[in-house]
């Protein structure tokens, strides 16, 4: 830590105030930087990481399957039943109905702030209350909607059967799971499995059965039963019944009549049974090949980063097993959009800490740019210790907020930093200069940065989803300002008060009168030229306002005829 030099005891016996007491305190204006720092790289390490914010949403969908209807049946006989049991929970805001062929789908999104949980099991008992549904629906859904937090999407392909494919896939999402690096992986673009039963008509009627008939035994048969409890020492022992079939050579088995004399007709005796997928009409297809794709979701406090290389990992071991033709690929990969935003960051701000330092180098000294473009990454590092105090995460959203507030956040500090080198050019000394500078220019310097907040507080109270989405704007640009601006009042003047003053020699003593020759040359240029021309300006004020609307005009019109 530098010695501190001697000061003027007169001046600052003078000098009162908790801006002039850190001023005195350098040991605790260093132990707040090295704290800010320090909680900032552990922050950094630690915090959660995502590709965007993640929120709750306000929303709950009712669908509910009516097979072979047509839209208007589906409206009359489902969405206006819905409608009115529903008309009566408290915080609906907006109900949206949609009627499909052989489907319907209520969207019903809540008020703001209200207990989302509480609202969706009003939702689901009203619907569960309603008796006037046609009889061949199925079971109505009721979901409370939140938003997948997906990563990457891998691509399987070749050219193979779909359910060649498709066992590849379910092999590949197997593999992946058991990693500990991955905890949800889907099947995607593919029809689900469906089991089909062919039983030709004249069956039917030697036998005497109906298809609602065989209908009703395969349900009956390929259901799990519930079988009691059994009383033990250690406790009770629920008992249930196996029986759900998954695959057509199971479904053969199942027992359709007894013949009279004892014999037992089979479903695969009367039935052609097959497994095969759900006749959706579309196969998804790549390079005019069958298709399969494979979502990976983040769950919890996972890292995109570290679920894109254990992606990445498990698809090099996996390609080696995979039979000739078949191939995989990735389509999407959310986590590189967010290296790349990160990279971005990190090398912006990068450059414009090396900017700083050699601008101010040139216009005022070293040692005073030094801790000035310090003040700029204690604002950056330190800011990160409150984001998750107000839970936000490092994310694209987040990110995108340091970028903006990047060209901000030095103001305050170069304001500071050139008005105690403006006293120091009075013939104050460090600590002196370091105080009445502060001082001088702290009232100008808060409401710069208050007028800054406010710009943003409004971004704090938009509605809905996307109040919640773009949050993190505000709450990241209020942060890093207000530590921008302790950091400025507070810690800057201790450092700048208690420089040494070494006796320069050799290239430091070149280089600190190349420096004074570029200052002392741009101060000259200022206190001629520009004071010239900035007093023409003044005596003639209207010129220089029919100038610059001018020049607005002239600029405008160039970009309304589309030349821009």
């Amino acid at each position: 830590m530098a010695d501190e030099a001697p000061v003027d005891s007169q001046t600052t016996s003078k000098a009162k105030g908790m801006l002039a007491w850190m001023a005195h305190k350098s040991i605790a204006a260093n132990l707040i930087m090295m704290l800010l720092i320090a909680g900032g790289f552990w922050t950094a390490v630690h915090i959660q990481k995502e590709v965007f914010p993640q929120f709750q949403l306000d929303m709950v969908e009712v669908s509910v399957s009516y097979p072979g209807a047509a839209p208007t049946e589906v409206e009359q006989g489902i969405l206006q039943p819905i409608e009115e049991a529903i008309k009566g929970v408290q915080g609906l805001r907006e109900v949206t109905s949609t009627a499909r062929e052989g489907r319907g789908e209520v969207s019903i999104e809540l008020v703001s702030g209200i207990d989302r949980m509480k609202v969706y099991q009003d939702i689901d008992q009203a619907v569960s209350r309603i008796r006037t549904f046609p009889d061949d629906i199925e079971v109505p859904e009721v979901v409370l909607r939140d938003r997948v937090r997906d990563v990457m999407s891998v691509g399987l392909y070749g050219d193979v059967d779909i359910w060649t494919l498709r066992q590849l896939a379910e092999r590949l999402r197997i593999q992946m799971l058991s990693d500990p690096g991955l905890t949800q992986v889907e099947v995607d673009r593919v029809p689900d499995f469906v089991t089909h039963v062919e039983i030709p008509r004249q069956t039917l009627r030697k036998y005497g059965l109906t298809l609602g008939r065989v209908a009703r035994i395969i349900r009956g048969s390929s259901s799990d039963v519930a079988a009691g409890s059994v009383e033990t020492q250690s406790g009770e022992i629920l008992l249930r019944v196996n029986e759900r079939k998954q695959w057509a050579e199971e479904y053969s088995r199942i027992e359709i009549l007894t013949g009279p004399g004892g014999s037992i007709v089979t479903l695969g005796d009367i039935a052609t049974i097959t497994d095969g997928f759900e006749d959706r009409g579309f196969h998804s297809q790549f390079n005019q090949t069958p298709s399969v794709q494979l979502e990976i979701y983040r769950v919890g406090d996972q890292s995109p980063l570290d679920i894109a290389d254990t992606v990445e990992r498990i698809l090099d071991e996996y390609a080696v097993t995979l039979p000739e033709g078949v191939q995989t690929r990735i389509d999407s990969n959310a986590a590189d959009d967010y290296r790349q935003r990160l990279s971005l960051l990190v090398g912006n701000g990068l450059v414009a800490i090396v900017i700083v330092l050699v601008i101010l180098s040139l216009f005022l000294e070293f040692r005073l740019a030094f801790w000035v473009m310090m003040g700029m990454t204690i604002s950056f590092i330190g800011g990160l210790i409150f984001l998750p105090v107000v839970g936000v995460s490092i994310n694209m959203v987040s990110m995108f907020a340091f970028l903006i507030v990047l060209g901000i956040v030095v103001d305050d500090a170069i304001v500071v930093g050139e008005n105690v080198y403006e006293f120091r050019q009075q013939g104050h000394s460090l600590l002196d200069a370091a105080i009445l500078g502060v001082k001088d220019i702290a009232g100008p310097v808060i409401f710069s940065i208050l007028t800054n907040i406010v710009a943003f507080i409004p971004l704090l109270f938009i509605p809905g989803t996307t109040g919640k989405f773009w949050w993190p704007i505000p709450a990241v640009v209020i942060i890093v300002l207000l530590v921008s601006l302790f950091e400025a009042l507070f810690i800057l003047p201790a450092h700048l008060g208690h420089a040494t003053k070494k006796r320069r020699t050799g290239i430091s003593a070149k280089i600190h009168d190349a420096q004074q020759w570029f200052s002392n040359g741009f101060s000259g240029l200022v206190n001629t030229y520009y004071k010239r021309f900035l007093e023409f300006c003044l005596r003639n004020r209207y010129i220089t306002i029919t100038v610059a609307v001018a020049l607005f005009i002239v600029v405008g019109g160039y970009g309304y005829s589309g030349h821009m």
